[in-house]
């Protein structure tokens, strides 16, 4: 009986020993041990290694369903499922650690005297003689309809009833898009301020052809008023005390004599001259891209020319694609409107890239129940290497956005050169309730720049007969028909 208890006992204690389990954690390239990492269990359970890696698996701890995890600071985690685990000892191996670039360089330059080094550089850095750029320019416009009422509407019209109006302007789309793109020979001359242009070609797309908010309700408006005028009569649009002697019009109707031909031909002909200048619109835009540079001496984006008016971040040295840049942080002192982020080239000094963003609002204007408030601009210039080692204007974007009120009496007057007196006129008054907000986006984009001389820029006659081919769909291969 003695032999038998004595034999209970070891083997009791023997089990209990196969239960339990004391395993080593080390270095899998040095064998040193991993103190205190952390070993979890599937079912939320945990323990640490001690100060010589050891740790001790203890039954009531898991079940052999759950899983092993261990991890510790500088190696890569393990896993292992407790079914099959058997070791003693278990190898973490070492993780990499991802450090940020060490540039050493002995030039300790300070923000300030890397934009004094700029503006020394200037000259021999950039572009200033007459070249030929050949360029994409891209303008998207997106407005939203925030508000369109016409309270206290009143109409001698019968078609255009309180009820008809309603019905138009609840009707209006909410939300109009449209864009112009063209691709086109931009000629800049430092010593002139009027640049030429010679249009290739150029594309006109929208969402909905109905989608523009004064087509849509200019042409209903347009059809109701043609309809009831009378002969020799035409429109004419007041606000309030205001007579608007301007073009308002939509589609051309105001100040215009429906039954006079010879004003209706020069209607057509300011239609025909307006499109034949188009050119000339295309151009004012691309224009005041380039008038955006920051040796432009009139660009708000004087981070450089006007050090003085910023405070400037250290300056950080990183990579930009395979140049080595300064990045410098410009914050205002005063009144200035943008901030901005510059790189600039640490070889030569050049500004090679600029982000900027308003932290003011850039215009406000309000004036008899009409503002205009533009709160957004943001955007980035690249600066790019191209003929004789200079830099030039590479691409260019930015977002500009816009908020229009209008809270006003306004009134529609039919006019008659052979009727006397107010009570014989066909009238409409109501008070117009508007309120739109809408987003600019532009993009340019430089593929070529070539120096010409004088007398090739005087040469260049700017007979552009291109007009925006509509689209109503996106068409990939248009511009690619185009054959230099």
């Amino acid at each position: 009986m003695k032999y038998i208890y004595f034999l209970l006992i070891v083997l009791i204690s023997f089990n209990l020993k196969a239960q339990s389990k004391k395993v080593k954690i080390i270095d899998s390239i040095s064998f040193e041990p991993v103190p205190f990492a952390t070993i979890f269990f599937s079912n939320n359970n945990g323990i640490i290694s001690d100060e010589n890696g050891f740790f001790e698996l203890v039954p009531e701890q898991f079940s052999k369903k759950d899983s092993l995890f261990i991890s510790s600071m500088g190696f890569k985690p393990k896993k292992f499922s407790l079914d099959i685990f058997n070791d003693s000892i278990i190898r973490l191996s070492p993780k990499t650690i991802s450090l940020k670039n060490v540039i050493v360089t002995n030039n300790q330059l300070s923000s300030v005297e890397i934009i004094d080094s700029v503006k020394l550089y200037i000259d021999r850095n950039y572009n200033f003689g007459i070249t030929e750029n050949k360029l994409f320019f891209r303008q998207e416009f997106n407005q939203d309809l925030e508000k369109f009422k016409l309270n206290k509407f009143k109409s001698t019209i019968k078609d255009l009833s309180a009820e008809a109006m309603d019905s138009m302007t609840d009707n209006l789309p909410q939300k109009s898009k449209n864009e112009i793109e063209s691709l086109s020979y931009y000629y800049v001359n430092s010593d002139i301020d009027v640049p030429k242009i010679k249009l290739i070609k150029s594309r006109r797309t929208n969402d909905d052809n109905e989608s523009d908010l004064s087509k849509s309700l200019g042409d209903k408006l347009e059809k109701s008023l043609r309809e009831n005028l009378k002969s020799n009569s035409y429109f004419k649009i007041r606000s309030g005390w205001l007579p608007f002697s301007l073009d308002l019009s939509f589609n051309g109707l105001w100040e215009i004599d429906s039954t006079d031909q010879e004003q209706l031909k020069k209607l057509k002909e300011k239609e025909i001259k307006r499109k034949e200048n188009f050119s000339d619109v295309q151009k004012g835009r691309i224009q005041s891209v380039y008038l955006k540079s920051f040796f432009n001496p009139s660009s708000e984006l004087n981070f450089v020319l006007k050090s003085k008016n910023y405070t400037f971040s250290n300056p950080e040295l990183n990579y930009l694609g395979n140049e080595l840049v300064y990045v410098i942080e410009c914050y205002p002192k005063r009144g200035d409107k943008f901030k901005g982020t510059i790189y600039v080239n640490s070889y030569d000094y050049a500004v090679v890239r600029i982000e900027y963003e308003n932290i003011k609002p850039l215009s406000k204007f309000k004036l008899l129940g009409i503002s205009l408030f533009s709160n957004l601009e943001k955007g980035r210039m690249v600066f790019s290497k191209f003929e004789n080692e200079k830099y030039s204007l590479s691409y260019f974007q930015s977002s500009r956005g816009n908020k229009v009120s209008i809270k006003r009496p306004f009134k529609i007057i039919e006019k008659n050169k052979f009727v006397e007196g107010r009570k014989k006129q066909n009238q409409i008054l109501a008070k117009l309730d508007f309120i739109s907000s809408s987003v600019y986006n532009t993009e340019l984009q430089v593929f070529k720049v070539n120096g010409i001389d004088k007398k090739e820029f005087e040469d260049i006659n700017e007979e552009n007969q291109v007009l925006p081919i509509y689209l109503r769909e996106f068409k990939k291969n248009f511009w690619e028909e185009f054959d230099e």
